[in-house]
């Protein structure tokens, strides 16, 4: 089980940017959907969705293999994006996964080591990860958490 990082500390950042909590299965992370609409003169043409998911407690390969094989295409859904967290950086790709050549949707699964690079593909994402990251050893500083030695 990799639960390195307590990214759920940072539920106001994540709820900033639109995320929920999600709970599945063993996994734990954060959780969004996101709307695209497409406009022109006669008003909206079309609307489609991706969902988001960020997860930072995961038994690894193993779950990132069951979750892109447990893909389904859903209606109006383009994109299925899942991001695990992991400490230390592992090799693992990438992964997608095409619904009837892409025209019902994508699955993609992806690992991140926060503070190391990442494709373009995870451009937003990856960012949100190191600042969340961020702000939760910042507030484990100010609340005095880790060990100090008292002189």
């Amino acid at each position: 089980m990799t639960e390195g990082f307590d990214l759920e500390l940072a539920a106001d950042l994540w709820e900033y940017w639109g995320f929920s909590p999600w709970i599945s299965g063993g996994m734990k992370g954060v959780y969004r959907r996101v709307t695209f609409v497409k406009n022109a003169l006669i008003g909206e043409v079309c609307r489609y969705y991706a969902d988001d998911y960020v997860i930072w407690r995961h038994n690894g390969r193993l779950d990132m293999e069951g979750v892109l094989s447990a893909c389904r295409p859903q209606p109006d859904l383009m994109s299925q994006r899942y991001l695990f967290i992991e400490q230390v950086e592992t090799g693992v790709k990438g992964r997608i996964r095409s619904f009837l050549l892409g025209i019902r949707g994508y699955a993609e699964v992806h690992s991140y080591t926060p503070g190391c690079g990442y494709p373009k593909r995870l451009k937003d994402l990856a960012p949100l990860v190191d600042r969340a990251l961020e702000l939760v050893r910042s507030r484990e500083d100010e609340s005095g958490g880790g060990e100090r030695q008292i002189p």
